[in-house]
Order: structure tokens, then C-alpha cells, then sequence
């Protein structure tokens, strides 16, 4: 077991002395920041988004075939509650994560 972690040292440290990290970072330029943060967002929150009215409609789902049981039922709320707390939250930090943006690039 020893040798096999003697074996990933060495390697990574081959690895870190190679002519790839030697080089400079590229730098970033004004607004490629916000640009590339702005890409992900748009295709992250409409995701989520996505996500949490799965969410709804399962839980909804679960109410309506629980029958009456109180166990269910419960269950049920739970889910539905989660849901929509995790969409108000989404919405939330868009809100928030699209005023920093804005700011930045200014």
C-alpha cells in the first residue's frame, strides 16, 4: 500500500514540474469575468428552476396518491415545502448574483 502512494508523490510531483505550469496564467481582461459568470448563470438557474418545479409536482403528486395516510401525507408537505423554499431561494440568488454583475461590469 506504501509503494502504490510512493508511486502517486512521485508522479504528481513529475506532473507539477512540467512545462505547462511553468508558463503564465493568462490574464483576464475587462468584463470576461462577468461574461463567463453570466454564460454559467444562464444555463445554471433556468436548471434549477427546472429542478424545483419537478420537486412541486412530485410532491403534489404524493398528496394526491397518499390516500389519507397521515404518514403520506406528511411526507407530501415535506417535500413540497422543500421545493418551494429551494425556489424562493433560487430566485433569491439570482436576484442577488445579477446586481453584483451589473456592478461589476460597470
Amino acid at each position: 500500500m506504501k509503494s502504490i502512494f510512493k508511486y502517486i508523490y512521485f508522479f504528481s510531483g513529475l506532473l507539477l514540474v512540467s512545462p505547462v505550469f511553468a508558463q503564465e496564467p493568462p490574464r483576464l481582461t475587462d468584463g470576461t469575468l462577468a461574461t463567463l459568470v453570466d454564460k454559467l448563470l444562464s444555463y445554471l438557474f433556468p436548471l434549477a428552476g427546472l429542478i424545483c418545479v419537478i420537486f412541486i409536482i412530485q410532491g403534489g403528486y404524493m398528496w394526491m396518491i397518499s390516500a389519507g395516510d397521515p404518514a403520506r401525507v406528511k411526507q407530501a408537505q415535506g417535500t413540497l415545502t422543500w421545493a418551494v423554499i429551494g425556489f424562493i431561494f433560487v430566485m433569491v440568488i439570482f436576484t442577488v448574483l445579477n446586481a453584483v454583475l451589473d456592478f461589476i461590469a460597470q
